[in-house]
């Protein structure tokens, strides 16, 4: 009888220490997620009315939300007594800025390649370009790839790093009017 009220305790013991956490640990992603949600319209209006171009400031949001969810899940470890593993949760957001400081992986070439493709002037969301054999309407950069519509509704998905090594060729910088031909092309699909 000892033994099973030992291992009733043993299991049983961490379980019911839990319990009582749940009510602040709901409370805590609920704020989190509404918290985020709000720097993340911040940064948004931000980048919207800076100058910065369309292509950098998706890669911007991009990254922000990465790290912003990166500190609520560390924080929510943190709540749950697993200080290590919140420790190396946060140590990822170290780890990803020393990777993008010294472009060691396939995805810090991929963000900094982005990064250039953004500033360049011969790019951008709503540019006709042709990359490889594929030509296309630039829909959207996110942090590691560039999305291209071809003329019948195809989406071209690219790392960034072939469109930095490899180049693409500009057909038309008539953003307003690729727009529209994008939208066409969409509604042709449906």
């Amino acid at each position: 009888m000892n033994i099973l009220i030992d291992t009733l305790n043993f299991f049983g013991g961490p379980i019911v220490n839990f319990f009582p956490r749940i009510p602040s640990l709901i409370l805590s992603l609920v704020v989190g997620f509404l918290i985020i949600k709000i720097l993340s319209w911040l940064l948004q209006r931000i980048l919207k009315f800076s100058k910065i171009p369309r292509a950098l400031a998706g890669i911007t949001m991009s990254l922000g939300l990465i790290i912003m969810w990166v500190i609520l899940f560390a924080e929510i470890a943190r709540q749950l007594g697993m200080n290590s593993l919140a420790v190396t949760i946060s140590g990822s957001l170290a780890v990803l800025a020393l990777a993008l400081a010294t472009g060691a992986s396939g995805l810090a070439s991929d963000i900094i390649a982005g990064l250039f493709l953004a500033k360049d002037s011969d790019f951008g969301i709503g540019y006709r370009i042709k990359v490889a054999d594929v030509e296309g309407i630039v829909q959207q950069v996110d942090i590691r790839k560039i999305r291209i519509i071809d003329d019948v509704g195809g989406v071209h998905i690219f790392p960034n790093t072939k469109l930095d090594k490899d180049g693409w060729k500009v057909i038309s910088r008539e953003v307003e009017d690729n727009k529209i031909e994008m939208k066409e092309i969409l509604n042709k699909q449906k």
